[in-house]
């Protein structure tokens, strides 16, 4: 299995502040049966320093350098870029896609969908960038108006959803939303989002046999396998399925300024 989205990175957002906790994470991935990590650090968010490039670069060569002789996993370099009007120009000049290919991760505020999302997607994909929604399963907007990740995912983008919410850790609300989103093929793939080795687990394998249940083994599978790979690898992902459009709530939603955002 492959675990694209996951904060290893010690001593720089809300991930691990150690060493040695990063090695009890990486030994809990190890025995799921997760055999490469790409390392997300969160971006214009959470971070112990000032998002400084030069800082974030030495703890990636400090990483890299102390895992080459990990002989269970492969690492990759990554990041969880928080929405920005200015984030075209943070990912190339600070390399945040996910192992230098076209794919990254953009994370929205969990009650929010900011106005002019739409456009500042759409200039991302001209600029040779595809946005990919972190955890919109845990976004209120996205929750409790589906029709808006689905136009998103209709125009390009991609969307991950997290293990926990698949096994219910996040609670019942999350837990329905990623079911509806699953089923409606409105996230692609599955990863940890992992901060350590209690609460935030870099586990895989519970999530792909609740994701079994909804769409079969061999989906589950690809979302954890092919599907990540092809991300890493810069290209085009599998097909498994045109987003469908979910039935409209009447359910209050939280935050939306701009209905076409």
């Amino acid at each position: 299995m492959i675990d694209l989205h996951c904060h290893l990175l010690p001593d720089w957002d809300d991930g691990p502040d150690s060493w040695e906790e990063v090695d009890r994470m990486i030994d809990l991935a190890a025995r799921d049966g997760i055999e490469a990590i790409c390392v997300t650090p969160h971006y214009l968010r959470l971070s112990r320093h000032n998002d400084n490039p030069d800082i974030l670069r030495s703890k990636f060569e400090e990483f890299f350098e102390r895992c080459k002789k990990e002989k269970r996993l492969s690492f990759y370099r990554g990041a969880e870029v928080f929405i920005h009007p200015e984030v075209i120009d943070y990912i190339r000049r600070e390399k945040l896609s996910l192992n230098g290919s076209e794919y990254v991760f953009i994370e929205f505020p969990s009650d929010q969908v900011p106005e002019g999302t739409k456009e500042l997607f759409y200039r991302m994909m001209l600029a040779g960038l595809t946005p990919v929604i972190s955890h919109p399963e845990r976004n209120d907007v996205f929750g409790n108006r589906p029709e808006l990740l689905y136009d998103l995912i209709c125009r390009g983008c991609l969307a991950q959803v997290t293990a926990m919410s698949l096994t219910g850790e996040f609670g019942r609300t999350v837990l329905k939303r990623a079911e509806l989103f699953v089923k409606n093929n409105l996230v692609q793939f599955l990863a940890t989002d992992a901060h350590d080795s209690e609460k935030r687990k870099p586990i895989l394998s519970k999530a792909v046999k609740a994701l079994s249940d909804l769409v079969g083994q061999e989906k589950a599978e690809a979302m954890v396998n092919d599907i990540p790979q092809a991300i890493l690898n810069n290209e085009v992902i599998p097909d498994w399925g045109s987003p469908l459009k979910p039935e409209k709530t009447r359910k209050k939603y939280l935050f939306l300024k701009d209905k076409n955002a």
